[in-house]
């Protein structure tokens, strides 16, 4: 049955079986000859009739459907390749044409056979044809009863691919095969960091991929920085895809560089403008550029071909402008050479590509989407180190030599995109025809019959006739296109402050992943749409009868069989996929892409990205306060179509810093009471004894601002010196170092106490000392001075001034000879001699400051009973009557003519076995009056006393550098020897002292033993005279008349008998002589200057040792008072040696 067709003659048989009463009794019958032989029928004949019968065959309409399938069966729903072509007419001839190869779901499939069935039998495949016969895409049927499928079977085809290595300007290095991958697949390769051709090496400094379908597009583009330059792994395009890496030789000069303009113009455009953008990097200083070769294009500016460059990097963007000719596509090519200033030379060369309109409708811009975050909302800080415990308020206060760090948080990717739907109507021409079979029957004169009537002959005719129409049908389309994509990476943000080294640091951006962007724009139509696949239709003949005339052929409409043989248009968006994610869709579908999404939010970046820490704040630089910060973060364009260049955005609101290095002076010194001698001490002052140390004391700890960080603590990290300033000459401790007054010394930073020494010749008196500590960052003048600490950030130096007062001493009081005879060898080498054995009686066994002199009992006072060493002397005190000589010294200011010792004595008895001590008054007779009281009015014996005396040994020496001193002091008249001798002279005459009441000591009576071996610019006659020696000489009456203090002989007299036996008076016993040792300045003699025994602060007769109490020789024991001198027998006088007259 499968060549019958329309109108061909069918011939009908029947088909037969025999019956009887309703049951079967034969056949089935399928022939003529076998019904006739069936039954002995009555007329056999008649069943002609139900054989052979003619029949013309009207044919119905059976489904013609097209059918792609895989190898394996799988049909292929593409709807452009597998669809219903139509419902035709059986016998009616068909064609269609296979296309070679197809693109289903992004993989391209190769046609391998193609065959025929009959929806009869769909198993049964009729005319196969393979790879390499004819007629395997262009197929020719007629249509089969029930139906016909036209079915090709294809193959996935496989995709070379290969990995490129070659230099910038497109020469190629080393080509290598990867092998070939279906669509899809994924292929991976690593490029070598090195690779040697033609003897030269070369250096990979970019990669990225292109399609063989499409060689001129770059994606995924990594240049030498990026993690993923020579690890490349790409997912196989259809049509083969190639790894591209980019090689040149290495240079101390990197040089970078890319084109930035449109990739896709229209038609008409006839150029258009663009930027070349490189930048530069040189280990040394950069010098020049020159462009050396530029093609396809031109510079706007031509002064841009060559220029200077500086900095050890550097940017240029170049305007150029693109010709657009008459070709499909321009490419542009430009190297750039850059230059270092030692010779060195880097180069990079960059292309780029624009695509023309191939023509057609031109679509129309509808629906647009936009969206962008350029906002990078960006903040930054300044802070003190470590983040999360800062140490500082910044704000407020940080010191130099401390650290900061700086952190920016901002959004890890900007970008802004359009994308626009674009939409139009194409129109397809197609042509559908059908033949028209006409019959009809014609009437003729045909010859007489026998009866010799004229006859009519019926004589049938036919024709055909094709009638064709064309029509023009319309197919929409949608599609959307990127009409502006920029996509930015974070990169780096710089800092700017006062405080940071150098004023500014940059950050590059830490453990971040720039968003990884493939984006594909195709400006043309034609790279969006896919026409449908179709050809003219032949609708089925159809037979007209006309009766006895021809038939006219109808006027029909066919425009519903034109449009059921064109289909859709398919339509694909331009790519974009961000991070994995498709955001525009470019698979192909029909008639209407998919509306784009949107690109992701971007997220606030991670902490550590953009952070930096332990930026020292350089010791050098001054106080500042709120200085003032900026900022800029730096965003990479990482895709950019029909625009984008790298962004930068200002850091706005990073907190300002104050510098401010924090000192304070809270220094002290020594207060020498425990040696203060002075009457009256002066208040609110420190007390500095002559010849003796002092400390300093000057912490670098102590009470600042009360802010972070600052407060009551230690400052020494931030302390660059400490100095003090004296108003008087001073030494180290050791003395190994002097220091003349009014100069600043500097101290030893971490050592907090300083010992110096006062020279003996610094005047006494009131004086301020003065101290400073420098901050680290103290600029050498004009540093800016406040008490206590630079509280206000102006000061470095914190200062403080500290009164104190010069004192001198009084000290060293001795007996030095005695004139009673008993004593006279103690004293003497033998009677009669004037040489001294160099025995003396101290106040005690210790020295000016309380260490040991050297002596020891008996050699200290009070002279008494038992001090006598001599053998049989242990029970011998002093004869009343005698004197005994005495020396002390004074170190200060007691050189001048009016200052003198004042002594005031004092008299206890006590008797024998040292009890009953009192004090009590002393009356003597003179030749004119009886009982006269030592201190009252009558008293007016006088003491003269002379300071060369013979028994008084005075060095020599001593009295000459005295006189040559107070000549060099005073200025003197005359030479400096005739004073000399002048003073020697006077000092054998005798001086008025006093009397027994009282002893002034004056001028006539000291001698200078200051050290006169003194450091260059002290005055040596003023050391020789601040330490002074005084010579004087005490005794009682030579028979003296001893009554309680206080007891009116007077009174008693009249009431009593008055004799030298009257019981009033006690005898059997010692009178004690005690002395209050005084200092005089300006023969103030009520206003003592210093004490010996009763200054409040200090009792210098206890620092030398004096003894309390003593055991004499016969186990009694005696107290003692401070002062005490002599103990005088109180019934033996100098009498007793010499009868009633003399004295010695």
């Amino acid at each position: 049955m499968e060549g019958i067709q329309q109108n061909d003659q069918l011939y009908l048989y029947a088909i037969m079986i025999v019956t009887q009463n309703g049951s079967q009794i034969g056949g089935p019958y399928y022939t003529l000859d076998g019904i006739k032989k069936a039954q002995s029928w009555a007329h056999p004949d008649d069943l002609d009739d139900y054989f052979g019968i003619p029949v013309t065959y009207d044919s119905p309409d059976f489904p013609v459907d097209v059918v792609c399938k895989t190898e394996t069966g799988t049909i292929i729903s593409d709807p452009a390749c597998s669809f219903h072509k139509g419902d035709y007419k059986a016998g009616v001839e068909i064609e269609h044409t296979f296309d070679q190869k197809i693109e289903v779901g992004g993989k391209t499939y190769e046609i391998v056979r193609s065959y025929i069935v009959s929806k009869h039998n769909l198993s049964d495949k009729k005319f196969v044809r393979e790879i390499g016969e004819s007629n395997l895409l262009d197929r020719h049927i007629s249509v089969y009863l029930s139906g016909v499928n036209i079915i090709a079977e294809y193959k996935e085809q496989d995709n070379p691919v290969k990995a490129i290595y070659q230099k910038e300007d497109g020469t190629k290095l080393k080509e290598v095969d990867k092998g070939k991958f279906a669509t899809g697949a994924e292929a991976t390769h690593t490029f070598e960091a090195q690779l040697v051709s033609g003897g030269k090496t070369y250096e990979i400094i970019r990669s990225y991929i292109t399609d063989t379908n499409d060689p001129n597009t770059k994606r995924f583009v990594q240049e030498k920085a990026d993690p993923k330059l020579r690890e490349r792994s790409i997912t196989v395009a259809s049509g083969g895809s190639n790894f591209v890496g980019i090689y040149k030789i290495p240079s101390s000069v990197t040089v970078t560089s890319r084109i930035e303009a449109p990739t896709q113009v229209s038609g008409t455009t006839t150029e258009v403008n663009g930027d070349f953008l490189f930048d530069a990097k040189a280990l040394t200083n950069l010098k020049t550029y020159e462009i050396t070769s530029i093609q396809n294009a031109s510079l706007i500016q031509s002064a841009d071909r060559t220029g200077t460059l500086s900095g050890t990097s550097a940017a240029k963007s170049v305007p150029i402008r693109i010709p657009i000719g008459s070709s499909s596509s321009v490419t542009v090519n430009i190297t750039v050479v850059v230059k270092d200033v030692d010779g060195n030379i880097g180069d990079s060369t960059s292309d780029h590509t624009v695509q023309t309109s191939n023509g057609g409708d031109t679509p129309t811009g509808g629906t647009t989407q936009q969206a962008e975050v350029m906002d990078p909302n960006v903040a930054g800080v300044i802070k003190a180190d470590l983040r999360g415990a800062e140490k500082f308020d910044v704000v407020k206060g940080i010191p130099t030599s401390e650290s900061l760090y700086v952190n920016a948080s901002s959004k890890g990717y900007l970008y802004r995109n359009e994308f626009t739907e674009m939409s139009g109507t194409k129109q397809y021409p197609i042509q559908v025809s059908k033949t028209y079979t006409l019959t009809w029957t014609e009437t003729r004169s045909g010859p007489p019959d026998a009866e010799g009537n004229p006859t009519t002959v019926y004589v049938p005719r036919s024709d055909t006739q094709t009638v064709a129409k064309s029509y023009s049908i319309e197919r929409k389309y949608s599609y959307w296109q990127i009409q502006n994509l920029e996509v930015y990476g974070l990169q780096k943000a710089t800092f700017a402050n006062y405080a940071l080294p150098s004023g500014t640091v940059t950050l590059q951006s830490n453990g971040y992943t720039p968003p990884n962007v493939s984006a594909v724009h195709e400006a043309s139509l034609d790279s969006h749409i896919t026409h449908p696949v179709y050809t003219n239709i032949t609708l089925p003949g159809q037979t007209i009868s006309g009766g006895s005339s021809r038939p006219s052929v109808p006027n029909e409409d066919w425009k519903s069989e034109a449009e059921r043989a064109i289909g859709k248009i398919k339509v694909k968006n331009d790519s974009v996929v961000f991070n994995g994610m498709t955001v525009m869709d470019n698979r192909t579908v029909e008639e209407k892409a998919p509306a784009p999404g949107a690109i992701p939010a971007p997220t606030t970046i991670e902490q550590d990205v953009l952070y930096g820490k332990g930026y020292l704040i350089d010791s050098v630089k001054t106080n500042k306060a709120n200085q003032a910060s900026s900022g800029t973060i730096f965003y990479t364009l990482v895709k950019g179509i029909n625009g984008g260049e790298n962004k930068s955005y200002p850091i706005n609101g990073i907190n300002a810093v104050t510098v401010h290095t924090p000192i304070v002076n809270t220094a002290s010194v020594s207060d020498d009471q425990a040696h203060n001698q002075k009457t009256k001490p002066s208040a609110g002052r420190s007390a500095f004894i002559l010849d003796r140390p002092f400390t300093v004391t000057v912490p670098t700890s102590g009470p600042h601002r009360d802010i972070t960080g600052y407060g009551n603590r230690d400052y020494v990290k931030y302390t660059k010196d400490k100095q003090v300033w004296f108003p008087f000459d001073t030494y180290s401790n050791d003395k190994s170092t002097f220091y003349p007054k009014e100069t600043w010394i500097s101290l030893p930073v971490t050592q907090t106490t300083t010992t110096f020494f006062l020279p003996v010749w610094v005047d006494e008196g009131n004086y301020d000392v003065l101290f400073r500590t420098f901050a680290e960052n103290s600029p050498p003048a004009s540093f800016g001075t406040q008490m206590n600490a630079n509280l206000e950030i102006s000061n470095h130096v914190a200062t403080l001034v500290i009164p104190v007062e010069v004192v001198g001493r009084l000290y060293d009081f001795r007996i030095t000879d005695i004139a009673d005879y008993s004593w006279e060898t103690v004293f003497r080498t033998q009677k009669g001699s004037a040489i001294p054995t160099g025995k003396h009686y101290w106040v005690g066994a210790k020295g000016i400051d309380g260490a040991a002199r050297g002596n020891s009992a008996p050699f200290v006072l009070p002279v008494r009973q038992g001090s006598n060493p001599n053998q049989g002397m242990k029970n011998i005190a002093v004869k009343t009557g005698y004197h005994f000589k005495f020396d002390l010294k004074t170190k200060g200011n007691m050189f001048g003519s009016k200052d003198g010792i004042k002594i005031t004595p004092t008299f206890y008895f006590v008797d024998a076995k040292g009890k009953n001590r009192q004090q009590v008054d002393l009356y003597y007779h003179t030749s004119t009056k009886k009982f006269i009281r030592i201190g009252s009015s009558d008293d007016v014996e006088k003491r003269y006393v002379t300071l060369d005396a013979r028994l008084r040994n005075v060095p020599q020496q001593e009295m000459v550098n005295t006189a040559g001193s107070l000549w060099s002091l005073n200025g003197g008249s005359g030479t400096k020897q005739t004073y000399i001798d002048q003073y020697l002279k006077n000092a054998k005459k005798q001086t008025y002292i006093g009397g027994y009441d009282i002893l002034l000591l004056p001028q006539q009576l000291r001698t200078f033993i200051g050290n006169m071996n003194v450091p260059s610019g002290v005055n040596a006659a003023r050391a020789n005279a601040s330490v002074q020696q005084w010579y004087g000489e005490y005794s009682l009456p030579a028979a003296p008349y001893v009554v309680p203090k206080g007891t009116n002989l007077a009174e008693y007299g009249r009431t009593n008998r008055l004799d030298d036996k009257s019981p009033v008076f006690l005898k059997d016993g010692y009178i004690i002589v005690n002395f209050n040792i005084e200092t005089i300045r300006n023969q103030d003699v009520n206003n003592p200057h210093l004490q010996y025994i009763n200054a409040p602060l200090n009792n210098q007769w206890q620092m030398e040792g004096f003894q309390r109490s003593f055991t004499d020789p016969y186990g009694m024991t005696f107290q003692l008072k401070d002062g005490d001198i002599v103990f005088y027998h109180a019934n033996l006088s100098s009498y007793d040696d010499f009868g009633t007259g003399g004295t010695h």
